[in-house]
């Protein structure tokens, strides 16, 4: 009866950190939304949107992936046996180092081709785009190799560092939102730039927290051939 008890009380006050997330990250996203707006303008944004949306593309496969690591990390912690989690996690940073490499070959070739010659841009606006184009392929690498360590912290059930983690994000876009109102440079090049190093800073936490918290989470120089399959 305790037992379940903790389980109930765990299980409620995850619930209760998930929803005050959603409702803080989709309030302050509609003020960041409007700032950036107003502050890149209509064809710069339409600019990012485009670029970073295209990049977004390819990165169809990086919710099924955390949602598969997650379970076999599950699986591996319902069996109480640690090796196992340290095969799974390994095998799963070579998996997703493979993604990223792929993802980085196809968007420096096809996808830099996509954006120089197919996209209508204005001729003044292609430069800024080309660096969004750049910012925008490194936050996806990052986003894809951050993967065991967010799959981790989801299958421990750490909901309140994944809340914290996720109003931390949201506040620093909409802080970069207002530091565009000073901004002397290039807007659209420093709002690309910016977001970059939120994404450097979300990973950077994640993959601390993950590494402290987590000891299975040790890196080997190994292959297991039935994991990657």
């Amino acid at each position: 009866m305790s037992d379940n008890s903790t389980s109930n009380k765990r299980i409620a006050k995850n619930t209760i950190f998930l929803y005050i997330r959603m409702f803080f990250v989709l309030l302050v996203s509609l003020f960041t939304t409007r700032i950036v707006l107003q502050t890149l303008g209509v064809i710069d944004y339409g600019i990012y949107n485009v670029v970073a949306g295209f990049v977004s593309m390819f990165a169809f496969l990086n919710t099924s992936m955390s949602n598969g690591i997650q379970r076999f990390y599950n699986f591996q912690m319902g069996c109480n046996d640690t090796g196992n989690i340290t095969k799974v996690y390994n095998t799963a940073l070579q998996i997703q180092s493979l993604i990223a490499l792929i993802l980085l070959i196809l968007l420096e070739t096809f996808g830099l081709w996509y954006i120089n010659s197919q996209m209508i841009i204005p001729a003044d606006r292609l430069n800024a785009a080309q660096w969004i184009f750049q910012f925008s392929v490194l936050s996806l690498i990052i986003i894809v190799i951050q993967v065991p360590y967010s799959a981790a912290i989801m299958a421990h059930e750490k909901m309140q560092f994944y809340s914290y983690i996720s109003i931390v994000e949201v506040i620093a876009k909409l802080a970069i939102a207002y530091s565009l109102l000073i901004v002397k440079q290039d807007k659209l090049i420093i709002y690309g730039l910016l977001s970059l190093i939120v994404t450097v800073i979300i990973f950077t936490v994640n993959y601390s927290y993950a590494k402290i918290k987590f000891s299975d989470l040790k890196f080997r120089l190994s292959w297991n051939k039935d994991y990657f399959k």
